[in-house]
């Protein structure tokens, strides 16, 4: 069976027309009947009542002062409940040239445009919600990272320079050690929340001062802090980095007691210990948990230094040393011996280093 492209033009586009003289009754209507009721009324006005007000412009298409007048958007309730979207294009019109002006109005159904684009936003708007929910949640893990997990180690995992496992590499490095004193006899006459307190004043203080260096902090140990340097980000100044740090500990510590003279923080002091030597750096631990440090004879050897710096010492290794002879201000204590050390090791107290950092006097 043959179909007229009329047809095929009425099912596909919901095309349709009511034609009107100009007085504006309806002459004649075609089209898709799911547009408007079937009983078309006899005045356009009620057929389009989004019309009312709009006959001076009517009047001026058909007299052709406007060459056309555009309705958009305009909705209509099917027979099936569902929501249908019309726009309608006036136009002039004249059957012949002997005869009358009339006027023409096209109707295109839109729905279909209507509920893509109501689709697309929706499907913006869902989008603009997740987006704002993934960046809530990469702050929370940002935060999370910098505060759980150094700055520097973080950055290297995600730029891929630390592998996500266990196992490490072996590299130089300066390792700094600083171990409250007096904390022990301290805690007994105080309560736990104020313990806790003044032990985050403190940590502060050498976290402040490390960071500040360069250093990254791997381990809180109770009231001790262990850094290196030169890891995982390279410092070819690591010796010197790690002894400004335990020297701006001992300053800023000092600054800070002269400011709660009286506390109970006027009591507590930091030992500071350096060693600079070769160590495994990496991630240790289980499957299931990480932490990143650093492993080897010369950390075992800053944490000996470390425990025999008295409080507002700086004390540094021999190999520290020997990078900073000429830049820092020492003198050499007599032997060590260290547990588990077969030898015995030269230890140097640290007064000063040059530049920007005034001697600091014991």
């Amino acid at each position: 069976m043959q179909t007229n492209l009329a047809q095929v033009l009425y099912r596909e586009q919901k095309i349709a027309y009511i034609l009107t003289n100009a007085d504006f009754g309806i002459l004649e209507y075609s089209g898709e009947d799911s547009l408007f009721a079937t009983a078309l009324p006899q005045h356009i006005l009620e057929a389009v009542p989004e019309l009312e007000g709009c006959e001076d412009i009517l009047t001026e298409v058909i007299t052709g002062q406007m060459p056309r007048f555009d309705l958009e958007n305009i909705n209509r309730m099917a027979e099936n409940e569902e929501t249908l979207y019309i726009n309608i294009s006036v136009l002039p019109f004249q059957k012949s040239p002997e005869a009358e002006f009339n006027l023409l109005f096209i109707l295109s159904d839109i729905t279909r445009l209507i509920s893509a684009q109501h689709t697309l936003t929706q499907q913006h708007n869902e989008l603009k919600l997740l987006k704002r929910s993934l960046d809530d949640t990469n702050q929370r893990l940002e935060f999370i990272l910098q505060r759980y997990v150094p700055k520097e180690v973080g950055n290297a995992l995600l730029e891929n320079r630390i592998l996500p496992g266990l196992g490490g590499e072996l590299r130089e490095i300066s390792v700094l050690f600083a171990d409250l004193r007096n904390y022990t006899s301290m805690s007994e006459k105080l309560q736990p929340a104020q313990i806790f307190e003044i032990l985050n004043t403190c940590l502060d203080i050498a976290t402040t001062a490390i960071g500040e260096a360069g250093g990254v902090i791997v381990n809180y140990m109770g009231d001790a802090v262990m850094a290196i340097f030169n890891a995982p980000n390279f410092q070819e100044d690591h010796a010197k980095r790690a002894v400004r740090a335990g020297l701006n500990i001992q300053i800023m510590a000092a600054s800070y007691h002269n400011s709660q003279a009286g506390s109970a923080l006027h009591s507590l002091h930091f030992g500071v210990g350096v060693n600079t030597g070769m160590a495994v750096v990496g991630n240790v631990g289980a499957q299931w948990h990480y932490q990143y440090t650093a492993i080897g004879d010369a950390v075992n050897v800053a944490s000996r230094i470390c425990s025999h710096a008295r409080p507002g010492e700086v004390l540094i290794g021999e190999d520290t040393y020997k990078y900073l002879e000429d830049r820092i201000t020492a003198d050499a204590l007599a032997p060590m011996k260290f547990k588990g050390k077969s030898q015995e090791i030269t230890v140097y107290q640290v007064r000063g280093m040059e530049g920007n950092y005034l001697s600091f006097n014991f």
